[in-house]
């Protein structure tokens, strides 16, 4: 789902589909989500629901990268808010809207894995000490994400291998996450090998080696 797209259709259903908001320019220039400056600084201006939930999303992205269904009443439970309907779940992705870090379809919503620093408008109405230490925190959050790209590429690849996707598949789906190009290829690769020739390690226990199960199919693939 692009930018771009704008709330339209029903976005009171049960069960949603969320999908990765893939944005070039916060993905290059934010801060993740699951980061400590989330939650120092953005809580006291989204709230502390809203960031349970950006944290909710990205756990469920590291498993599903190409996005999953969400039981609208059983986010809510997780959240601490009200269940009934899902209103709970729903009112947290209608504010994460509100900031642009959500945006609806039908029975959809896409969500951000990275949040861009505050603005000055915000700023403003943190406490001194919060608006003192802003600067610092907000670009060593930036350089940890931008160090992380690397890592958060190979965990995606090796996931999609997992599921006996090609090379080339991986790499043009790492692509569409706005990983660079020579990223892909390499993560791809090397996920592809892994696969093929696991470390010892890595490998399953004897006993489980006999009778090897499918991996569970991801939501809406």
């Amino acid at each position: 789902m692009s930018a771009e797209r704008g709330p339209d259709g029903d976005r009171g259903a049960p069960v949603v589909w969320v999908e990765p908001w893939n944005d070039p320019h916060t993905e290059a220039a934010g801060v993740a989500v699951r980061s400590p400056y989330v939650e120092k600084y953005w809580t006291s201006v989204l709230g502390p629901t809203q960031v349970l939930m950006l944290r909710h999303v990205a756990d469920q992205f590291d498993r599903h990268p190409d996005g999953f269904e969400m039981r609208l009443a059983d986010a809510s439970v997780q959240l601490g808010v009200s269940p009934a309907g899902g209103k709970g779940a729903l009112r947290a992705f209608y504010r994460l809207e509100r900031f642009r870090l959500a945006a609806a379809g039908h029975s959809l919503w896409a969500v951000r894995r990275s949040v861009p620093v505050l603005s000055r408008q915000h700023l403003l109405r943190l406490p001194d000490d919060l608006r003192a230490s802003h600067s610092k925190d907000a670009g060593a959050a930036a350089a940890v994400w931008s160090e992380q790209a690397a890592e958060r590429a190979g965990h995606t690849a090796l996931l999609l291998a997992r599921r006996g996707e090609s090379a080339e598949s991986i790499a043009r789906r790492l692509e569409a996450m706005r990983v660079p190009p020579a990223a892909c290829t390499e993560a791809a690769k090397a996920a592809i090998e892994l696969v093929a020739d696991p470390q010892p390690e890595l490998a399953p226990p004897a006993a489980q080696r006999t009778a090897r199960t499918p991996a569970p199919k991801m939501a809406g693939l």
